[in-house]
């Protein structure tokens, strides 16, 4: 059970980290080409 529990957040942490980063990226593009 633990070992599953730490699988899925390892799966989550894999899958929200670059989503985060790539909108972080995306946010200050656009703001970038705002101006």
């Amino acid at each position: 059970m633990e070992t599953n529990f730490l699988g899925v957040l390892a799966t989550v942490l894999a899958i929200l980290v670059p989503a985060i980063f790539l909108v972080i990226l995306y946010v200050q593009t656009a703001s970038k080409s705002e101006e």
